[in-house]
């Protein structure tokens, strides 16, 4: 009995000293008051890029697109796999899918390439050395 009461008061505990810990995942106080209106661009945003076979669309701040859609006053005249290019009456505007990324090539490794892979021959066995 007296195990019981004691496992009982150390779980009763051990839960009253967790619901004063903060939540570790919550983001900081006001991160979305208020803040949300800043980030907020004022153009157009890229949203999906869609590709069927050799087709491919746009999703552009809601709206379905394809080449030579219109968004707003401008013109689709590419889409690639990361970004659609627009042409309107301010000039050329590149919208990207993901704006804060930049992608530049791997680093090139100085390895050597393997001079000969052997082929595995399925018909034949290899030949073992036995131990004499």
């Amino acid at each position: 009995m007296a195990f019981r009461l004691i496992g009982l008061l150390l779980c009763v505990s051990g839960a009253a000293h967790a619901a004063g810990l903060p939540d570790p995942t919550r983001p900081p106080a006001g991160f979305d008051a208020g803040s949300a209106a800043a980030v907020q661009p004022s153009g157009p945003v890229l949203q999906v890029v869609r590709t069927i076979g050799a087709q491919r669309s746009a999703v552009i701040s809601g709206q379905a697109v394809k080449v030579g859609s219109k968004v707003g006053d401008a013109v689709v005249t590419r889409i690639d796999e990361d970004r659609v290019q627009l042409r309107g009456p301010e000039g050329m505007q590149t919208l990207k899918l993901f704006p804060d990324v930049d992608k530049q090539p791997a680093a090139t490794a100085d390895v050597q390439p393997r001079t000969k892979l052997r082929a595995h021959k399925p018909g034949k066995k290899a030949k073992r050395k036995e131990a004499e």
